[in-house]
């Protein structure tokens, strides 16, 4: 049977539609596909760093100018070391929302002093220990189980020749500043840059380190890194040589690719004050650099002989301001003591962990109670646990947490 007239025209029109309806559905999914590609960079990736091991990590910002990719969690655990007049004591874990004690070095001798330590990610640190009864120092990577027990330490880099005073990590482990000297007395003070895959060491000169060794600045608290391991900072006593008087103090950033020469040389203050000229005026006794190396946080001190007062305040790198203060810890009575110089920056940047107050009670008892603080410098946000470290027996009088790393 022929057609009826108009079929055959009719036909091939509607395949021309069908194919024309077909291409525009096409064009749709692909334009909906960048849009959405668009919206995921545009939200997903506001800065990227190019680490000293070449990684380009990606993250975003909170309002802190910290990486904000997931809720902040107070990490669950903290490495610490108690202080007294014979030195450091050995490495102890503790939990960070209580201060208990979830496992101390037993095995640690006069031999095995514990230098140093630093956190480069939740539950994993790196420790500095004497070698023997050399003067130099090595360097140890460990990580934690799940409840808090240190796994086999795993020695990180060369032996460092000298003694160590203080270590800071960024870059996930790959970058371990130090500050190092020799170790008789006046002997030379120098910060240093260690780049793990390599085994490569810079150092800077003309650091004056535990008021042993000779230099034009003077450490104040711990070194400090930024995330992407770039930059490295500390506050310092301006003490120029030959007289050794302090004349200014300072926060300091110092590229850990610069060139050789002096820390002085090398490095660029960020924040600068004159020397406090009475007790009530606050000196500056420590400083830690945030994550992204925009800011840092000051610890300024001051006492009379009725009240104690320490501050943390945040300072704008980039743009020279006072971003206002964090906390404020106070004592008072007969010389009280307080003090924010111990304190340390979470390996995610978010959260501040400060030892500022120690109380010895009277005899038969040898407890320490250590006061130490929870900081959000985002939010302002502030919690205390009241922590009893035990007494050594020994003759010199702890000071409490010398050194904290999370």
């Amino acid at each position: 049977m022929p057609p009826e007239p108009g079929a055959e025209g009719d036909v091939d029109a509607q395949v021309l539609i069908k194919e024309a309806r077909a291409r525009a559905r096409r064009r749709r999914r692909r334009l909906a596909l960048m849009v959405t590609g668009l919206l995921v960079v545009a939200a997903g990736v506001s800065a990227v760093v190019r680490s000293p091991s070449g990684k380009v990590a990606a993250a975003r910002r909170d309002r802190s100018g910290s990486p904000a990719a997931a809720p902040a969690v107070l990490p669950r655990f903290f490495a610490d070391t108690q202080g007294s007049g014979e030195g450091n004591g050995p490495l102890q874990i503790r939990e960070s929302a209580t201060g208990e004690l979830v496992w101390q070095d037993e095995a640690a001798t006069s031999a095995d002093y514990l230098s140093a330590l630093a956190a480069v990610g939740p539950g994993s640190f790196v420790i500095a220990s004497t070698d023997g009864d050399t003067c130099a120092t090595r360097l140890y990577s460990v990580r934690l189980s799940a409840s808090g027990v240190p796994g086999v330490l795993a020695p990180l880099g060369p032996t460092l020749p000298g003694q160590l005073w203080s270590l800071a990590a960024g870059d996930g482990g790959r970058v371990i500043g130090y500050a190092i000297s020799g170790c008789s007395k006046g002997a030379a003070g120098y910060l240093g840059v260690l780049e793990v895959s390599s085994g490569r060491t810079r150092q800077w000169g003309g650091m004056s380190l535990g008021g042993e060794s000779s230099g034009d600045l003077a450490l104040l608290g711990q070194l400090s890194m930024s995330a992407n391991g770039r930059l490295l900072a500390f506050a310092a006593d301006a003490a120029p040589r030959p007289s050794g008087r302090v004349t200014a103090q300072s926060v300091r950033v110092l590229a850990t690719d610069a060139p050789p020469g002096s820390v002085a040389e090398r490095s660029r203050i960020v924040y600068r004050q004159a020397l406090p000229r009475a007790d009530a005026a606050p000196g500056l006794a420590a400083a830690s650099l945030s994550a992204s190396g925009t800011f840092a946080y000051l610890c300024l001190q001051s006492a009379t002989r009725t009240r104690a007062t320490a501050k943390i305040a945040e300072y704008g790198i980039a743009t020279g301001r006072p971003g206002g203060v964090i906390a404020t810890f106070t004592a008072t009575g007969a010389w009280p003591q307080v003090s924010c110089s111990s304190m340390s920056l979470d390996s995610s940047g978010r959260f501040l962990l400060v030892p500022y107050w120690v109380n010895h009670p009277a005899p038969p008892s040898d407890t320490v109670l250590q006061r130490m603080a929870r900081v959000n410098p985002a939010t302002r946000a502030v919690s205390t646990v009241l922590v009893r470290l035990p007494g050594s027996g020994g003759m010199s009088e702890e000071s409490g947490m010398s050194i904290v790393a999370w």
